[in-house]
């Protein structure tokens, strides 16, 4: 058995040296400022592997190929590392200048409510009418105009503007905006009114045309009746483009554990690998007909990656589909853990940052998952029919992904979908029908007759699955939500799966008390976080522009209190405000806790007072209080209310204009009184 395990593991070596490639990778994102140590430790290294070869040391040959193919991964991501190169635009622009850059387009533009979101990647700066080169990528948001919805993909633009950097989180366990862009290669940000820019040349290439292409195919299923809820599904589903998703449908389908469906993966590129193939197959009869083949899938494949956007696990699937074509052709064969490898190695020479995404992870823990499970859970039953066999297979499939996703899930989203299995069990044929047919309509659109047939056809395929989902949605106990788990909690569950999978598919005794050891780690660590939490007492003031927001926390019960336009608003509060109640443990707010006192303008909790001044109320007599909480412009003069009011701290709230904050700044540093302005520091918690 452990010869046999030496062999398969040998047969792999691609798939053995990801892992320190990987390792350099990380080491770089997150310690990008120590590139000249690795780049001697790299030629220190391979100084010592050819020393070993020549000498008596060829036993540690392995380990100095793993610090070599570390130190290359390191090494390749910080020349890939934008902000590291000498004329990135954050080492050539004045935090106060407004100078005039030029860049180009390099997402697809994003109707917002007020703005137009875009993704520009800088070459020029005008400073002084002196002109030079820079690089660097940057968010812009564009005033609303004809002129700005008329943009695409490639345009380039001349624009003034200040840049801004993107701000860290503003509140406790909110999502962490500034370092997922970050992970993009995006540090600041720039709003545009319409007379700040110019488009100065119409975009072109390849990938432009991919994006035109995209907003032609959802031109033309709108003309067939495609509409409203039907086409925002269609267009995920189909192309790629999740814009028109609304809310309530983004959540059924992450509550029916659907959401793989909406995101094209390698299940959509299997799937249009399966049709193409068998549309070409007639190729083969003719002379050099499986080369021709070869090349057709090949273009097909990467167009439709291409118009659907290259995310990860697109190009994946078609790395790995491309590899199957070619072997094909020379009669190559190769293990699939090596092809998976390769497809890895590619996607992160092309962008190391794709390690740190969560759709590249997921991707490949998925299709780990399924190649190392999917064949074992199937073995366990045997059906005699038919079509039980395939609900079993794709239960099969089911179970193996969600093992494999399930605990990176919970780290990033904090919630479990319970019906998946029964979710999956529709959605995945379904998604194959509809893709099946939205070929057909794209195909045969110029067929009057039989593109409206197609078009109807389609649309009634996708209202019966939004309906389907929405029903699971609605089942009882859909959806387990608010769970939060840190990294070391993650890989806990990680080395857990692991174990009970090697007990289940070994059937040797020794994985089980490992198993065992490793839930009783966990359930330690939880029992531990909920002691901490049953003992909690505080006071948090969330930083939420436009709006007051206010916890009082006693162990895991809390009172909540906040304008109804916030409490009535799904993503602000879910943004800013429920991770922390996940984090938290914390049960639904109540409306009353014991040491909770409140009167008007005054609130006492656990020893600790606070006063809420705004622009509605007065103080007409003297107070002492630990908190004077300034939410807005208060009806007050300053320095009357500094007079009357003696507070430890004065907290000032994001809400107040520039001058207003400014004039409260300026006098409490005259007087010596500490001070937390929200909107330099974000939110401010009282430990009691």
């Amino acid at each position: 058995m452990l010869r046999n395990a030496k062999y398969v593991w040998s047969q792999v070596p691609l798939f053995r040296l990801i892992w320190p490639f990987v390792g350099g990778i990380i080491c770089a994102i997150f310690y990008p400022e120590i590139s000249f140590l690795f780049l001697g430790i790299s030629l220190a290294v391979l100084l010592l592997i050819a020393y070993s070869f020549l000498r008596r040391f060829r036993q540690w040959s392995g380990a100095f190929l793993m610090l070599i193919v570390f130190s290359l991964g390191y090494v390749h991501t910080t020349l890939l590392t934008d902000r590291l190169f000498d004329d990135h635009y954050s080492k050539s622009v004045a935090p106060t200048g407004k100078p005039t850059f030029m860049g180009e387009i390099v997402s697809d533009p994003i109707a917002r409510t007020k703005s137009i979101k875009l993704e520009v990647s800088l070459s020029h700066i005008t400073e002084k009418e002196t002109i030079k080169p820079i690089s660097g990528r940057i968010l812009v948001y564009l005033q609303v105009d004809s002129l700005a919805e008329k943009l695409h993909y490639g345009d380039i633009l001349a624009f003034n503007a200040r840049l801004n950097p993107i701000s860290a989180p503003r509140n406790p366990a909110e999502f962490n905006y500034q370092r997922y862009m970050y992970f993009h290669q995006i540090s600041h940000q720039a709003y545009l009114r319409s007379i700040d820019w110019k488009r100065v040349k119409q975009g072109a290439g390849i990938l432009r045309l991919a994006h035109r292409t995209q907003k032609d195919i959802i031109h033309t299923l709108q003309e067939h009746g495609v509409n409203d809820r039907e086409l925002a599904i269609v267009a995920a589903l189909l192309v790629g483009y999740k814009h028109h998703l609304s809310t309530d449908q983004v959540s059924a389908f992450a509550s029916a554990g659907a959401m793989h469906v909406l995101a094209v993966s390698g299940l959509h590129v299997g799937i249009i690998f399966l049709i193409l193939n068998m549309l070409f197959k007639p190729l083969l009869k003719a002379r050099f007909g499986n080369y021709f083949k070869a090349v057709v899938l090949l273009l097909a494949l990467w167009g439709y990656a291409a118009i659907t956007g290259l995310s990860p696990s697109v190009t994946r699937a078609c790395t790995m589909f491309s590899f199957v074509i070619v072997g094909q052709i020379i009669h190559r064969h190769t293990t699939i853990f090596n092809a998976i490898a390769t497809s890895a190695v590619f996607l992160l020479i092309l962008n190391p940052f794709y390690i740190v995404e969560v759709g590249f992870q997921l991707s490949y823990l998925a299709v780990l998952g399924i190649v190392l499970l999917q064949p074992r859970i199937y073995d366990f039953w045997k059906p005699k029919y038919w079509l039980i066999e395939k609900v079993w297979a794709i239960t099969a499939v089911s179970i193996a992904a969600q093992l494999a996703t399930f605990p990176l899930g919970l780290l990033y989203f904090h919630q479990f979908p319970n019906y998946f299995l029964l979710s999956n069990l529709v959605v995945i044929p379904a998604a194959t029908v509809i893709l099946s047919v939205g070929i057909a309509l794209i195909t045969f659109q110029w067929v009057p007759l039989l593109s409206i047939w197609w078009g109807y056809l389609l649309y009634v395929l996708v209202h019966w699955l939004d309906l389907f989902i929405a029903w699971v949605e609605q089942l009882p106990w859909a959806l387990i939500q608010g769970v939060d788990i840190g990294i070391g909690e993650t890989y806990l569950l990680y080395f857990l799966v692991t174990a009970l999978s090697l007990f289940v598919i070994s059937k040797s005794y020794r994985w089980l008390p490992i198993s065992l050891i490793l839930l009783c780690v966990i359930e330690v660590a939880n029992i531990n976080e909920t002691l901490t939490q049953r003992a909690q007492s505080k006071m948090v003031i969330y930083c939420v522009k436009g709006h007051t927001a206010i916890d009082l926390i006693d162990g895991k019960n809390h009172v909540f209190n906040a304008d109804s336009a916030l409490m009535e608003d799904f993503d602000k509060m879910r943004f800013h405000i429920h991770h922390n109640w996940w984090k938290y443990d914390l049960n639904d707010p109540t409306d009353t806790l014991p040491g909770l006192l409140k009167s008007d303008n005054i609130l006492s909790f656990n020893g600790q007072s606070m006063v809420m001044m705004s622009d509605s109320n007065r103080i007409v007599k003297d107070i002492e209080a630990d908190i004077l909480l300034i939410m807005s412009r208060t009806l007050q003069h300053p320095l009357d209310l500094l007079n009357r009011i003696r507070a430890d701290v004065v907290v000032l709230s994001q809400n107040l204009d520039w001058k207003t904050m400014s004039y409260w700044e300026n006098e409490l540093e005259e007087r010596g009184l500490r001070y937390w302005n929200m909107k330099d520091k974000g939110a401010f918690e009282v430990q009691f």
